[in-house]
């Protein structure tokens, strides 16, 4: 059979993207315990100490030398939760594309795992409610992540159909 070229791309590209996501936490993990053993301030550790936020008045700067350990703490805990919640839905796609490559298209290893990104990817609508920065917290709903969860909860469902269908066939022959 013919290989497909945009299935073994997309496992590459998932990879690249995987390992990307791996490098940047490992980064942001010895920054965070590089600082605290150090006893730095993580402020010290961003190349720019302030940044530019707009408000009623216009724009503002605002020195970022004021923010709370804890709020560091809890950003830096949100960031991590988000890159592994991703690096986990980048492996299971990788399954998927790679069971699909192998003409494995309506298994139950599919199905299972698009229910488990579409999982994740609520777990990231939840995580990324709550708006932390170091000027303000607030609460707004990302779209992206909200979309990758129906998106995942649809698939689950065309794949369960198929590997019924698949069942319902493979029966009658």
């Amino acid at each position: 059979m013919k290989k497909n070229v945009i299935l073994s791309a997309s496992a590459i590209i998932m990879q690249v993207f995987q390992g990307l996501i791996a490098l940047v936490a490992s980064l942001q993990i010895l920054i965070f315990i590089g600082s605290l053993l150090n006893n730095l301030s993580l402020e010290k550790l961003i190349i720019q100490s302030q940044e530019l936020v707009s408000n009623q008045s216009g724009l503002s700067i605002i020195d970022l030398t004021t923010i709370s350990p804890w709020l560091a703490f809890f950003i830096v805990l949100q960031n991590l939760t988000v890159l592994v919640l991703l690096f986990n839905i980048l492996g299971y796609g990788i399954d998927i594309v790679k069971n699909i490559h192998s003409l494995k298209t309506f298994t139950k290893d599919n199905i299972s795992a698009f229910y488990k990104i579409s999982q994740l990817s609520v777990l990231l609508v939840i995580i990324k409610f709550i708006k932390l920065s170091p000027n303000k917290i607030g609460l707004g709903i990302e779209f992206n992540y909200v979309f990758l969860a129906f998106g995942a909860i649809i698939l689950t469902q065309v794949f369960k159909e198929g590997h019924r269908l698949l069942q319902d066939n493979e029966l009658t022959i």
